[in-house]
């Protein structure tokens, strides 16, 4: 895959960890320059050693994407700094730290951010990053969902307010299907990807969770996938990277399953 991104700007949301990370180096070793945004610095001088070739760019800027002011500032910047973005990935999300289970116990605080978070931001980057896109009639734009968006079983093990959360990666599916529909006239596919139980690398709460249980333990989470594992963050980037790039010529409006078959 080497070379496939020379030559494109690669905008990638939540990339100070977990599959955002795994999907930012994975573009960044396809040649992309690529702009990391998270809430959370990332190592600058970390992020430039994953470059490949000579005057790739890779830079990390910190915002809060609930923010319409930051996002649309941050995006000016990294349209300033590093230029107009063929790729955008969608990637930031959460449920939050604080459980949230019985309906009646659901804040509207704990909802609005929450939505904000997951849904809102896919609109707040598409609104800022689009327009550049139209006018050289040629984008890729990939989205974040879940499997948990299905009512599959796994939504009852997440940590936070999962009814949100469910309802704002049910809601991007549509916005996905929509935006396709919308851009495809000027040369811009627009798909998502729904991860399944993943572990996207050892330093992520899940994976830590997951590797604190006995083998008995980790037994019954993995016992409804075919593949038997869970999905990794490279699993996430590369059924990620097919879709941003050239190779897919023909694909939008879509959602992959990155499940193991499940």
């Amino acid at each position: 895959m080497t070379g496939e991104f020379d030559g494109q700007l690669a905008v990638v949301t939540g990339a100070a960890g977990g599959i955002g990370a795994a999907i930012a180096h994975a573009l960044a070793a396809g040649g992309a320059d690529v702009a990391c945004i998270d809430i959370n610095p990332i190592d600058q001088a970390r992020l430039a050693s994953r470059a490949v070739r000579p005057g790739q760019r890779l830079q990390a800027w910190v915002c809060d994407v609930t923010r319409s002011d930051e996002v649309r500032a941050t995006c000016a910047d990294v349209q300033r700094t590093l230029g107009d973005a063929s790729v955008l990935i969608n990637n930031v999300g959460g449920s939050g730290t604080e459980r949230v289970v019985e309906i009646e116990d659901m804040t509207d605080d704990a909802w609005d951010r929450t939505l904000s978070l997951n849904l809102g931001s896919v609109m707040r980057f598409c609104r800022s990053l689009v327009p550049a896109m139209k006018a050289k009639r040629y984008g890729r734009i990939i989205n974040v969902s879940s499997t948990l968006m299905n009512g599959m079983r796994g939504a009852a093990g997440t940590v936070g307010a999962r009814l949100p959360y469910v309802a704002a990666k049910a809601a991007i599916v549509g916005v996905t299907k929509q935006l396709a529909m919308d851009l495809g006239q000027f040369g811009i596919a627009v798909n998502a990807i729904a991860p399944g139980f993943t572990l996207p690398d050892e330093d992520a709460r899940i994976t830590r969770k997951f590797r604190a249980l006995t083998p008995e333990q980790q037994k019954p989470l993995v016992a409804d996938i075919p593949m038997g594992r869970p999905g990794t963050g490279d699993d996430m980037a590369q059924a990620v990277c097919f879709l941003a790039s050239p190779r897919n010529s023909y694909v939008s409006g879509q959602v992959l399953a990155v499940d193991g078959g499940g």
